[in-house]
């Protein structure tokens, strides 16, 4: 007896001695093991990162502008476009008459021109005293790199109502193909006018208007509800101009205007175009002398902004008979906007005289640089039989008409 107890007590004392070894629950271990898959397969959130901040606007916008005269296209003009085109297996292909200067009208940002004739698709070419154009025309100077086209001049209504809606049709649908074509001056009812013309150049707000002094004595052949551009009542005209300016960075003033073959600007001009400056026009180019006028600046009076106005840029091409209306020109300037202010000022304004050149009888007319323009060449073109032209006579001319300023 006493042995068995001594055993219990020996067992016992070895039991507490050593203690117990603790059995693992084994739903815990599987709840653990469960738990560490799991944060393993849980992805990492990365630090997170700065976005840096969006580049400030420029200081200032600017966009380079070039403006021609009066487009005024002769018979000369149309039947070699048909005859150079013919041996392209082409309606027409007026390149080799105005490609010596397409490089210039493409290179600016911004090109417009006085469209004098009526590009249309109605009426068959025809020449003074009632011009019709063909569409083809009109597509050539879209090609060439023009995108603004004045209508409003005298010889607006030459094919009476049904000539200028079929014109208005030609220009509505470049205007719907061509996203940098705008054409104004002349309007299908006063809704039409009312709408502003306007264009986005390199983050610049354009606007346009285009205005007529006369109409040929053509005012009968104008019926309601189409419109064109006059410039008298000046009231309204003041009036789009500062409805035009409101919702644009530069306005441009189309004028046609002036007595046709003289280089005079009379007192009247000035005052007139002042107050277009007042009430809001930046640029005005003035068309309809066909010769050359001076280019001068302006100040508008409420805030000493400049403006600069072209009086006459001649004719961008004709063919005439006064040797005078052979030279014309392109004015150049860049327009800078300031960002902030809105703000606009020129630089680097200058004038590029044109030549356009005919042989004998009106033959292969072509325009010229004036620097392209080589003394021999001038010695043949015929408008020689009806005066002086040379290279000093053009240089007299240009000296005598712009200020040392535009020439270079």
């Amino acid at each position: 007896m006493k042995k068995v107890i001594a055993t219990l007590i020996l067992t016992a004392i070895l039991l507490t001695s050593c203690g117990f070894e603790e059995i693992p629950d084994p739903t815990e271990n599987a709840a653990n093991a469960n738990q560490s898959s799991t944060a393993a397969t849980e992805p990492t959130t990365p630090p997170a990162t700065e976005v840096p901040p969006p580049p400030p606007p420029p200081e200032f916008q600017r966009v380079s502008f070039l403006a021609a005269g009066d487009n005024l296209v002769h018979t000369p003009i149309f039947t070699q476009g048909a005859k150079h085109g013919k041996a392209r297996d082409m309606t027409y292909d007026f390149e080799p008459i105005y490609g010596r200067v397409a490089d210039l009208i493409s290179a600016a940002d911004l090109s417009v021109i006085n469209q004098e004739t009526l590009v249309n698709a109605l009426y068959p070419p025809a020449t003074f005293p009632h011009f019709s154009s063909p569409v083809e025309l009109g597509d050539y100077m879209i090609e060439m790199g023009f995108d603004v086209f004045a209508l409003a001049n005298n010889h607006t209504m030459d094919l009476k109502m049904d000539g200028l809606f079929a014109s208005l049709d030609y220009w509505d649908s470049r205007m719907e193909t061509h996203s940098n074509v705008v054409a104004v001056g002349a309007y299908r009812d006063p809704e039409d006018r009312a709408v502003i013309r306007t264009s986005e150049v390199n983050d610049v707000t354009f606007s346009y208007l285009s205005y007529a002094e006369s109409l040929n004595g053509l005012h009968s052949w104008l019926k309601p509800p189409a419109e064109v551009g006059r410039t008298e009542p000046i009231d309204i005209v003041l009036a789009e101009i500062a409805a035009a300016k409101a919702v644009s960075d530069v306005c441009v003033v189309f004028l046609h205007w002036g007595a046709e073959n003289s280089s005079t600007i009379h007192a009247s001009q000035r005052t007139y175009a002042q107050r277009l400056v007042d009430a809001g026009a930046d640029i005005i180019i003035g068309t309809h002398p066909h010769v050359l006028r001076d280019i001068e600046w302006y100040t508008r009076t409420s805030d000493g902004s400049p403006a600069i106005v072209a009086y006459s840029l001649g004719n961008f091409i004709g063919a005439q008979k006064i040797p005078q209306t052979m030279i014309g020109g392109l004015l150049k300037f860049d327009i800078v906007v300031d960002y902030s202010t809105r703000a606009i000022s020129f630089e680097d304004a200058h004038f590029v005289p044109t030549i356009t050149h005919y042989d004998r009888g009106f033959a292969n007319i072509r325009i010229y640089p004036l620097s392209d323009y080589t003394a021999e060449t001038a010695q043949t073109h015929g408008v020689r039989e009806h005066g002086r032209f040379d290279l000093a006579y053009i240089n007299e001319i240009l000296e005598k008409t712009l200020a040392d300023e535009w020439l270079r």
